[in-house]
């Protein structure tokens, strides 16, 4: 059974709050500032704290160009849509200095400091950085907030610096991996000394990852693609994808056996609103009895209406009939009653009492002969008796009889076939009802089940014709750019099947009107009414499913060519082509007894197995192997520069940089610590 997981908007973070006490508890030389400035998330907080202040996204929105920034927790995650956003960094460099600038207002504003910065500034770069990211930083720094003194240093060396006594031998040897959201860096530690010139970088993190995650799924759910932001995408990641242990190649197999893969996908269930079909099946069955009760009123009123009408008509044609009776009885008072009711004659008053009766009673049936008698009275006297004149009339009569039998004949043949099928459809309904009375289940499912095929057969049809409809737009399209080309015009014409099927569909409908009222195909039931199952969203239309994309996206960062097309080595072949390759065999014996993982993207599930399982395999068997995978790869950084920054209060002055060295020396100018970009040794 596959787990099922509810989808959970991402919720915004708590507004930062002004710290109250900076001018009687931080205001003071001796307390660093320590800001962990990542390019995914920004930490910042006093060294004589034990957590950071403030941890946020490393974002500046703006509504429009010329209005006030919006940073950090004041940034929601409702309002990123409709704002611009900026981040200070391409990659893991910073070349937006304006947005970083930002970003340090923030951090101050929300310390407190409202004048002069007195505290000394720790702050992360990343490894190598180039010389003009560290100028744009310095000029910040020393022009802008004229701050007292600097110190630059490599993220994940303070979170290896954090946490090395937990080794053996204190870290003396060790292999760090770095793998933060854009990039990944592998160091190598030499006699507690990092070796810079061996260092190796891959332009592949967590949001390589991520990104190829949601493009997975917006090309798998298109219609779901709103749901998936890049924040949404990134927690997905987190929570469900997971690197292989082992054999990639092998447990990608596993996913061609359904049954494994059933059991291997999670399913993301998405909001949606429930059919509630019970109350929608109650709402149905009330419109129908409303349509049931409104035709019986109609009915009622018609025949009221009709009865009205034929009372009417009799009373007028009992009036007429006692003036042409007046006829024999007074016939001054029949002329004087004639002209008040405005007949010219007696003829015009007994064609009004004809056509009441025939209004009334129908028409009266009268022989052929005697019709033929009154219309074509020449045909039945001798051409003796008639004159030239008379004799074309009889002939043109003649031909007007001839006419006459026809239409006549034609009539009844028509009524002929009227009879027949009349009397084929009431043995057709003969043969049905004993076939319900039979089996009415089984009937009533053949009847839907002809019903459905007709519909298949009308939606197959339906997309035929929407598909020729877009080649002939195309051939008139195509007709206007060269008027040469004349495209076809075909008039469209009734097809003899799908009249055929119309037929059908009707008998279908009355039979399933009479033997099952309740169907929604019934008759009374319009359009509205009804509520096939499949127009209707279910909880299955609105679920995600996560099968072999949970083992693939966390594999580019081992395998970047191969899965994203990314020209760049993967982890394992940096670390050996790289690094090992180039250390004799006792060295790289000891540096790889050690590994210490740091960064985000490290907290991918089973990570720190393959990083073991890849080791191993370049390891003597059975040697002995430490994987130290970082407690908290957010606060890390942060809390391995703070022990920093404790252990080296007395020796502030050796590894900052001072205003005064910055106007001597240059922005490029930095000192050699641990954890700086400039190697010790």
């Amino acid at each position: 059974m596959n787990n099922i997981f509810t989808y959970k908007e991402i919720e915004s973070p708590i507004d930062d709050q002004i710290c109250k006490d900076y001018k009687t508890k931080y205001a003071n030389s001796s307390i660093p500032i320590i800001i962990d400035n990542g390019s995914y998330q920004c930490r910042a907080g006093f060294a004589n704290d034990i957590s950071p202040k403030l941890i946020f996204r490393s974002l500046v929105g703006k509504l429009k160009s010329t209005s006030s920034p919006i940073v950090g927790n004041s940034l929601k995650e409702g309002d990123i849509s409709r704002l611009t956003i900026k981040s200070p960094f391409d990659s893991n460099l910073l070349v937006h200095p304006p947005s970083q600038e930002s970003i340090f207002d923030y951090i101050f504003h929300k310390f407190g400091i409202e004048n002069e910065i007195e505290n000394p500034v720790l702050i992360t770069e990343p490894t190598s950085n180039p010389t003009f990211c560290r100028k744009y930083m310095s000029e910040l720094l020393f022009e802008c907030y004229n701050i007292k003194s600097v110190v630059y240093g490599i993220d994940s060396l303070f979170s290896f610096y954090g946490q090395r006594d937990q080794f053996k031998d204190g870290g003396k040897n060790a292999l760090i991996i770095g793998s933060s959201f854009n990039t990944t860096h592998i160091y190598n530690v030499q006699n507690y000394n990092v070796s810079h010139q061996q260092t190796k970088r891959i332009n592949i993190g967590g949001g390589a990852s991520t990104e190829y995650l949601r493009k997975l799924i917006h090309l798998k759910y298109p219609k779901h693609k709103s749901y998936f932001t890049q924040n949404y995408t990134n927690k997905i990641k987190e929570e469900h994808c997971y690197v292989s242990q082992g054999q990639y190649v092998e447990e990608l197999k596993e996913f061609e056996n359904d049954q494994l893969a059933k059991e291997k996908s999670v399913i993301i269930q998405l909001p949606y609103q429930e059919i509630d079909f019970e109350k929608l099946e109650e709402e149905r069955q009330r419109k129908i009895q409303n349509r049931k009760d409104l035709g019986a009123k109609l009915r009622e009123l018609a025949d009221k209406k009709r009865i009205e009408k034929r009372t009417e008509l009799e009373d007028k044609l009992a009036s007429l009939e006692s003036i042409l009776a007046l006829k024999n009885t007074n016939v001054e008072e029949f002329q004087q009653t004639l002209k008040s009711k405005s007949y010219l004659t007696e003829k015009d008053l007994i064609r009004d009492i004809d056509e009441l009766k025939e209004k009334l009673f129908g028409k009266k049936k009268e022989s052929e002969q005697v019709e033929d008698t009154e219309e074509f009275p020449l045909l039945f006297i001798a051409d003796s008796e008639l004159n030239a004149d008379q004799l074309k009339e009889k002939k043109k009569q003649k031909q007007l009889k001839s006419m006459k039998d026809g239409r006549l004949a034609q009539k009844r043949k028509r009524d002929e076939e009227k009879e027949k099928e009349k009397e084929k459809e009431e043995e057709r309904d003969r043969q049905e009802e004993e076939s319900f009375m039979k089996d009415p289940e089984h009937y009533l499912k053949d009847l839907h089940n002809r019903k459905s095929k007709i519909l298949e057969k009308r939606e197959t049809r339906q997309k035929q014709k929407q598909k020729a409809n877009i080649v002939q737009r195309n051939s008139r399209l195509r007709s206007i750019v060269n008027p040469t080309n004349h495209g076809d015009k075909g008039e469209e014409v009734e097809d003899p099947e799908e009249a055929e099927e119309s037929r059908e569909m009707a008998i279908l409908d009355k039979l399933l009107n009479k033997f099952d009222p309740t169907s929604i195909s019934s008759a009374i039931v319009s359009h509205d009414d009804q509520f096939p199952i499949g127009e209707y969203h279910t909880a299955e239309d609105f679920q995600v499913s996560l099968g072999v994309e949970r083992i693939k996206c966390p594999e580019t960062l081992f395998q970047p060519k191969a899965i994203i097309g990314m020209d760049q080595m993967g982890l394992v072949e940096a670390i050996i082509s790289s690094i090992l390759s180039q250390l004799p065999v006792e060295t790289r014996k000891l540096v790889t007894e050690n590994i210490f993982l740091t960064g985000g993207n490290v907290n991918t599930k089973h990570f720190k197995d393959r990083i073991h399982y890849e080791i191993q395999q370049i390891r003597e068997p059975h040697s002995p192997l430490t994987i130290l995978k970082s407690k908290d790869s957010q606060l890390d950084a942060w809390l391995g520069a703070r022990k920093w920054c404790l252990d080296n209060q007395d020796n502030w002055s050796n590894v900052s940089i001072s205003k005064q060295d910055y106007q001597e020396k240059g922005y490029d100018y930095i000192k050699s610590h641990f954890a700086s970009n400039l190697s010790l040794n």
